[in-house]
């Protein structure tokens, strides 16, 4: 592991948890991009400010670093489940939605790539190819499960109305400090699996 990966994933609040996240991605979803700054960051890292940017040059270089990061982890402990073929459809979105319960519900910050989706505007259009990427990989992944219940087309539009619908839900569990229209959206996406047709080949 190098040093700048080292930072990342320095001061974890759980050891025992790989999926636990650092400090310095919980300053980013709670405060957002703009309002944090490299003191901020510098400090969850337990690092002096000039220390820090030994490793990262600025703000911009740190949060490339944080959503690459984040979403290799999504790629190979929470979109992966999608893709496992000894369960069925319906019980890899059940695993797939506890595995990402925690991180989006920590600390009821919400998820990093839709938050800065909605603080984006034209000073961070250099992070939406890794925002796109993201969002594409999680609606692959719906998809991929739908496509055991629904025709390729139906799949489709439901993954994205299911990612969309968890982002949503996110954006008032935030608001409110209430998980539960989190858990309400992950409830309506399930039920779309209890009595479909089965696709027509």
């Amino acid at each position: 592991m190098n040093q700048r990966t080292k930072i990342i994933y320095a001061s974890t609040k759980n050891h025992q948890r790989s999926h636990h996240y650092t400090s310095r991605i919980q300053v980013f979803r709670q405060q957002g991009y703009h309002k944090t700054s490299m003191s901020d960051l510098a400090a969850a890292c337990g690092l002096q400010k000039g220390s820090f940017y030994h490793y990262f040059k600025n703000k911009e270089a740190l949060m490339q670093a944080v959503l690459e990061m984040l979403h290799q982890y999504y790629q190979k402990k929470v979109f992966a489940v999608a893709y496992q073929t000894e369960s069925s459809a319906r019980e890899r979105f059940v695993e797939l939605f506890r595995m990402q319960e925690p991180i989006v519900t920590e600390n009821l910050s919400g998820c990093l790539f839709g938050n800065m989706a909605l603080e984006g505007d034209s000073e961070q259009s250099h992070f939406r190819p890794h925002l796109q990427a993201f969002f594409s990989d999680w609606m692959a992944a719906f998809e991929h499960l739908y496509l055991e219940y629904y025709p390729p087309e139906t799949a489709k539009t439901l993954a994205q109305q299911g990612v969309a619908e968890i982002e949503g839900a996110l954006m008032l569990m935030r608001l409110y400090e209430d998980k539960a229209p989190l858990r309400q959206a992950c409830e309506r996406i399930l039920a779309q699996l209890d009595a479909p047709d089965p696709p027509t080949a």
